[in-house]
């Protein structure tokens, strides 16, 4: 039995270039309470590496990576106690 994932926002980066893609995640971030889950898309290369990897040193935890058909990629980011 699989269970799915409550996306809490959603924000859609394509063709959003470094660093504006990360900020606009982390004021999407800012916005949720501690638990909720963000659903970005992001281009693929740069991106889709360089989004995630900030997000999980600022304690948040990345639930999926999935490509899309278009080639960019959907990240679910749950929103850590201290972020």
């Amino acid at each position: 039995m699989t269970t799915e994932t409550r996306i809490d926002a959603r924000k859609n980066c394509r063709g959003v270039g470094c660093p504006m893609n990360l900020v606009h995640a982390k004021v999407e971030l800012a916005a949720l309470a501690p638990g909720q889950v963000l659903e970005i898309i992001l281009d693929d290369g740069a991106p889709v590496n360089n989004v995630p990897a900030s997000a999980e040193k600022e304690g948040h935890t990345i639930l999926r990576r999935q490509q899309l058909e278009d080639g960019c990629w959907s990240v679910l980011i749950r929103k850590g106690e201290r972020g």
